[in-house]
């Protein structure tokens, strides 16, 4: 009987001693600007209406500041906009959505600028999501940081 109350007695204390309140760091919008801000970045994937189109973007390069974008290497005139980063989620359980709406009306270019969700976002990659709704495929961008 003493073996069993021991028994019970080091399991409740295992999981008396763990830790619910830990919080893992939620993604926010000031630390996607700040990854993006920090580095240029290349398109690694874009697929657009179940098209691979990342060769579009080979040798193109992004550079992000807080709230503006250029590219260089785009092979045409030099191309430039605007981005940003809003939660559209609910409270506690956010939904970041980046903003891309770049100024040249090649479509290359206009079919990147657009409303993405972020599916995931490190230090050197941001995945990115956009269901089209004419088409009703789900069309797919990446950034890698050179």
């Amino acid at each position: 009987m003493k073996l069993k109350f021991t028994f019970f007695l080091v399991l409740t204390l295992v999981f008396s001693s763990c830790d619910e309140s830990v919080e893992i760091p939620l993604l926010n919008e000031a630390k996607v600007i700040d990854r993006m801000s920090s580095g240029s970045w290349k398109v690694t994937q874009f697929t657009y209406q179940n098209t691979t189109k990342t060769a579009d973007y080979e040798g193109v390069v992004f550079d992000f500041d807080a709230i503006t974008v250029s590219l260089s290497n785009t092979g045409t005139t030099p191309v430039a906009g605007s981005w940003g980063v809003i939660d559209e989620g609910f409270e506690g359980e956010p939904e970041l959505v980046v903003n891309l709406a770049l100024t040249s009306v090649e479509p290359r270019f206009t079919n990147i600028s657009d409303d993405w969700y972020i599916i995931e976002s490190t230090p050197t990659k941001l995945r990115l999501k956009d269901e089209n709704l004419a088409t009703g495929t789900i069309d797919y961008l990446t950034f890698q940081k050179l």
